[in-house]
């Protein structure tokens, strides 16, 4: 990992509380805009540039810069927990952060997986909601991370060509050819015509949306996080005690044969 990225999660996974734009370190909120461009190993124009873009879209969102910031560090926040706990759900498990809402995506190998990944989102501070679409099954190979990518600049492209839609306020994301869409819209129409955009994409296997309208109230933050979800135990399956079937008629019932005082089994005279 990169030094100075792991610094930078060592510093915000602390995770305090951060209410308004005063009362949040300028160095922390440099940092996160500085992200970018250490993932990239950009030169300090680049990053310059990288860091003004940020803001910029950052600021132009619905949302607005502060809670822009604010999903960035939990976004960051999330996947240094995942990544402490198991590097395996690191790679395993994509996530979006809109508002405070979280999305899980991804293939994991066992149901306990899901689980952890929804224990671990919960843990950061700000987060409104956990949506889990994890799914049990085969992980992804790089076919499915090529056509995945590929899928999501399909439907940029799309909606941004759209001057009735506000390509910024939508999050996507692919995974083994559905998509994911995040983000908020003006009104049903606005989202409508996101989703239509996605389905119409060939080889675009269903589209899930977890689009709000700007109208909607947010869910608020619970006071105190939900209890860690664990995986129910399944009871074994007792066989079933087989009754035995009816005699014909006419027919005697079977009987045990006699066993000898040798412990061999005699056999019953017949009549």
């Amino acid at each position: 990992m990169n030094p100075g990225l792991s610094s930078i999660l060592l510093s915000i996974r602390r995770d305090q509380p951060r209410r308004h734009v005063g009362g949040r370190s300028a160095s922390l909120l440099g940092a996160i805009l500085l992200v970018p461009g250490l993932l990239t190993g950009c030169s300090p124009i680049g990053t310059a540039v990288g860091v003004a873009a940020t803001t910029i879209n950052l600021a132009t969102q619905e949302r607005g810069l502060v809670k822009g910031v604010d999903d960035n560090l939990t976004w960051i926040g999330i996947n240094q927990r995942l990544l402490e706990k198991d590097q395996y759900l690191f790679q395993k498990v994509s996530l979006q952060v809109h508002e405070g809402r979280v999305l899980l995506t991804g293939f994991v190998q066992k149901p306990e997986d899901r689980l952890e990944a929804t224990n671990i989102a919960w843990q950061s501070s700000g987060v409104r909601e956990v949506m889990n679409e994890i799914k049990v099954g085969r992980g992804l190979d790089f076919g499915d991370y090529s056509e995945d990518a590929w899928l999501i600049q399909r439907l940029r492209l799309k909606i941004m060509a759209d001057s009735q839609v506000r390509a910024n306020n939508f999050s996507i994301d692919c995974i083994r050819s559905t998509i994911y869409l995040m983000g908020v819209a003006q009104d049903a129409t606005e989202r409508q015509r996101v989703i239509d955009h996605a389905r119409d994409i060939a080889y675009v296997r269903d589209v899930v949306s977890r689009v709000r309208l700007a109208d909607d109230p947010l869910p608020p933050i619970p006071a105190t996080k939900p209890a860690p979800e664990v995986v129910p135990e399944v009871a074994p399956v007792m066989a079933a005690q087989q009754e035995p079937l009816p005699a014909a008629p006419g027919v005697l019932p079977p009987t045990a044969a006699p066993v000898s005082s040798a412990g061999v089994t005699q056999a019953t005279p017949l009549p």
